[in-house]
């Protein structure tokens, strides 16, 4: 009997969102979308997907950018709407907490946007300032409350209150192009990735004090928390992937991926994830056993990956 499982993916270059059947990696449907699109984040039921239309080819590309979030029908397959975040331009980082608010990063602007009912209402309910230069990634509370948002040119993370303009943003300076970022599975800790120092940094998410800071692979761009709560890290310029305990944050193990890792995703069922590579492949990777293989063959520059068990 097939895996229930399927794979949704942003595909840059094929200016696309596409879904995998995991099990035989069959394309179920592809989205076509304006250039460009990059991050993207699910709703609770799986039903609708949020993609950022960053508007031009890397975050190194001059260019204003785009300015909206195209809302996928995950059932229909088909691009159905969009959410504006203008005068706010290349919108790149997303999250979406339990009451399913869709938060937009505007990397141009440095402004974090809110839209309380994304699927009524297709305007901003609210925007904050971040509190730095060239806002790249950001992780969100479950309840909405605080986002950590990384900047690639001022070099910091800000703990920011996406409701409340008022509250200035607090900052802390860990290494060079922070990018990558995670909470705890109590959200009591912050962990951000340093692509220049290639490091990886422990924050207390409440006062944004510094704990920890530990080497890693070359250009660590992402970090993610697995069910068994390792600490994943793609590391882009070794092609590898660094496994960490989140307290003391030493270094478990690094799987070589040959290719570059862009992201991962865990299985919601098995012990497994998966990792998009700059080959246009997705990777599986055993949690248990650590053997990594190759699971599917996608568009042109995989993105951000989610695995939906509906």
């Amino acid at each position: 009997m097939s895996s229930p499982l399927k794979a949704v993916l942003v595909e840059k270059f094929d200016n696309s969102f596409s879904c995998y059947q995991l099990a035989n990696g069959e394309r179920l449907f592809r989205a076509a979308l304006p250039d460009y699109p990059h991050e993207f984040v699910v709703d609770a039921q799986g039903a609708f997907a949020y993609v950022g239309h960053y508007g031009v080819q890397t975050f190194a590309h001059e260019g204003l950018g785009g300015h909206e979030v195209f809302v996928i029908d995950i059932a229909q397959g088909s691009h159905v709407g969009s959410l504006d975040c203008n005068p706010h331009h290349r919108i790149h980082g997303l999250q979406i907490d339990r009451k399913d608010r869709v938060y937009a990063l505007s990397e141009h602007d440095n402004m974090l946007i809110t839209f309380d009912q994304p699927l009524q209402q297709g305007r901003p309910s609210q925007a904050v300032p971040t509190g730095g230069q060239k806002a790249h990634l950001f992780v969100i509370r479950r309840d909405g409350a605080a986002a950590y948002v990384t900047h690639l040119n001022s070099h910091t993370v800000t703990r920011v209150d996406p409701h409340d303009s008022s509250r200035t943003p607090l900052s802390a300076q860990i290494g060079g192009r922070p990018e990558g970022c995670c909470l705890s599975t109590d959200e009591s800790i912050l962990y951000v990735a340093s692509r220049d120092d290639a490091t990886l940094s422990m924050l207390d998410a409440t006062t944004m004090a510094v704990l920890a800071t530990v080497p890693t692979g070359e250009d660590p761009t992402r970090i993610y928390l697995s069910r068994d709560g390792r600490l994943f890290v793609t590391n882009y310029g070794e092609r590898s992937i660094g496994i960490y305990d989140p307290t003391t944050l030493a270094e478990l193990h690094r799987v070589p991926t040959v290719h570059k890792p862009i992201a991962l995703a865990f299985d919601p069922i098995s012990p497994r994830a998966y990792i998009p590579l700059n080959d246009d492949t997705v990777a599986q990777l055993d949690l248990e056993t650590l053997a990594l293989t190759h699971a599917f063959n996608t568009g042109k520059e995989p993105d951000g990956l989610v695995i939906l068990s509906v």
